[in-house]
């Protein structure tokens, strides 16, 4: 058996334990601000003194030792109740703790938060995003025997999560290690040291104002003509829509105020504030807008006086609500304007694509940046130009075409810059 070898002053102790293994100890600063003894283990003097060189020198560098023992999953439970809960809406927070239990618990629930490694998330994320989740998580299989279709049946449907899932859970882990930074229960956020590829963007391609037109003259007999001449013609939003009020509303002025949203959450339909704190503003009506609420609010008394004592009104005095008085369930809305496009004729796009065809529709006609991000209420002219633009091939042509009037000239415009009359000149 080898002999332990005799260490320097300061360097700590290692030796040998019943097991065969080797460990190495010293006090080393650690989150709370104190020195404690820490060790280290290898299958080999080298290997745990090599670990040990490298504990003290972060202690020596000042960077402190994590000593907590909770586990991942008791810290991201934590983490999810305590923190995320105050911080975000309550949407964004369902899909956080879903994401939680779903991909992250099963994967890292038992590992001690001090031992998660960025290469353990790098290796977590690329698993997820290759593999099949109906099989990860049994989704065919906890349905009834009979209505199994796929991955209980051997038939793999190969469901792999979007690339915004994978990409969301990197931000939750990063999200709760930086908090745990920020509590001195870690060191470092190992997860701001893992970087994806850049996935494949997603192309959309919002309507033209040809089928904007068809889906908008086929909307003036449906129940909700308001709500798609809203969604076109000043990019509210499918929440903003749901939950607008008719005190939002200033028919006499034109003018429409965005205060609040209707969604579901946990399977309960909420009032929320909205998306941002840009998202909350003051729109002007087109007169087409002005006509299509005016005969949303003739509707809306017209089917009070119908369903009279089964009037279900909240009292909120929503804009939009069903033949009962009931706010009108969001995936409803999706499902109307799905029968609505294939009515009009036009292509099957999402209901949120019509915010993108207002920005569209609002560039191509020459608005500017800053204008089209007060309409649509985005946080940033970034988001406005990088996400919500779309520049047609039409347009295109005509931007060449114009290059090519100047380009060609007619002897009549001023001299470009290449010196008079033409000449090259030195510079």
């Amino acid at each position: 058996m080898a002999k332990p070898k005799k260490n320097a002053n300061n360097e700590g102790t290692i030796y040998q334990r019943k097991d065969g293994r080797w460990e190495g100890s010293a006090y080393v600063l650690t989150t709370d601000g104190t020195y404690k003894r820490r060790s280290v283990y290898g299958k080999s003097w080298d290997e745990a003194h090599e670990k040990l060189t490298k504990l003290k020198a972060d202690s020596l560098s000042g960077l402190p030792v994590a000593t907590n023992k909770m586990t991942i999953a008791e810290y991201l439970a934590y983490w999810l109740a305590s923190v995320a809960r105050t911080k975000v809406r309550p949407t964004t927070y369902v899909n956080y703790e879903s994401l939680v239990r779903n991909y992250v618990t099963p994967e890292f629930g038992k590992k001690k938060l001090v031992r998660l490694a960025a290469r353990d998330i790098r290796a977590f994320l690329m698993k997820t995003a290759a593999t099949c989740q109906c099989c990860a998580q049994g989704k065919d299989k906890k349905r009834p025997e009979h209505k199994r279709r796929c991955c209980a049946l051997g038939k793999c449907c190969k469901k792999l999560p979007s690339d915004r899932t994978v990409r969301f859970l990197l931000v939750i882990l990063r999200a709760a290690l930086q908090h745990a930074v920020r509590e001195d229960e870690l060191p470092r956020n190992v997860a701001r040291n893992v970087e994806l590829s850049t996935g494949a963007k997603r192309e959309i391609e919002p309507l033209t104002a040809a089928e904007g037109r068809r889906l908008l003259t086929a909307a003036r007999d449906n129940r909700l003509w308001a709500a798609y001449e809203l969604a076109v013609r000043i990019g509210l939003r499918r929440g903003e829509l749901l939950g607008l009020r008719w005190s939002d509303v200033d028919l006499l002025d034109g003018v429409l105020t965005v205060r609040q949203a209707l969604q579901r959450v946990g399977g309960e339909l909420l009032i929320v504030a909205p998306k941002t704190q840009r998202s909350a503003r003051r729109v002007a009506l087109p007169a087409e807008c002005v006509t299509a609420l005016r005969a949303q609010r003739a509707q809306q008394i017209a089917d009070q006086k119908a369903a009279g004592h089964n009037w279900k009104g909240t009292g909120k005095g929503l804009v939009f609500t069903t033949k009962n008085g009931t706010p009108i369930e969001p995936r409803n809305l999706n499902r109307s304007f799905e029968a609505l496009s294939t009515r009009a004729g036009v292509r099957k796009v999402r209901f949120h694509d019509l915010r993108h065809t207002c920005a569209s529709l609002l560039h191509e006609r020459g608005a500017d940046a800053r204008m089209i991000m007060e309409v649509l209420g985005h946080s940033s002219i970034r988001v406005t130009m990088d996400i919500y633009t779309f520049v047609r091939l039409d347009s295109q042509r005509s931007a060449f075409d114009r290059v090519g009037d100047a380009l060609r000239g007619d002897g009549n415009g001023p001299e470009d810059d290449d010196g008079a009359a033409g000449v090259l000149v030195a510079v």
